[in-house]
């Protein structure tokens, strides 16, 4: 049978009190840090949207010089055509070799603040998992 006695509040104030300092020393800080890496997951995710919305905006660019050198080109009489003819393919080429360099600028940078993220996270994962097995256990771990 169990006894109710003294001991049995001793237990439990240990109890209540194991609870918050867990709470306190665990359980807090690893909600902080997941939320510090949801914003900031997040705030990537917007940076490479705006990007892509970005890529969009030039590609509507280079469409809109392209039909208007091709209005150009029609409206010029049959010995302007062979000028505008090069004229276009000129200003063609310069815009995809634009839009290529941006592409590779944005896909470049996109690459690098993914790299970054994922650097950042993975040495906060490797010194947060080394703290939690040194609570845990109760030795360093070295």
């Amino acid at each position: 049978m169990i006894e109710l006695d003294w001991t049995l509040f001793v237990q439990i104030i240990n109890f209540l009190a194991l609870v918050f300092l867990l709470n306190l020393v665990l359980f807090r800080p690893i909600r902080r840090i997941i939320r510090e890496r949801q914003a900031k997951l997040s705030m990537l995710e917007e940076d490479i949207s705006g990007l892509a919305n970005n890529q969009q905006g030039v590609l509507g660019e280079v469409e809109e010089q392209l039909t208007a050198a091709r209005r150009e080109g029609l409206g010029l009489r049959e010995s302007l055509r062979l000028e505008g003819s090069q004229a276009e393919s000129s200003l063609l080429e310069q815009v995809k070799q634009e839009v290529e360099a941006e592409w590779t600028r944005v896909e470049a940078k996109i690459k690098e603040d993914v790299a970054k993220a994922r650097e950042a996270l993975r040495a906060q994962a490797q010194e947060f998992a080394t703290a939690l097995a040194t609570k845990i256990l109760g030795r360093s771990i070295s």
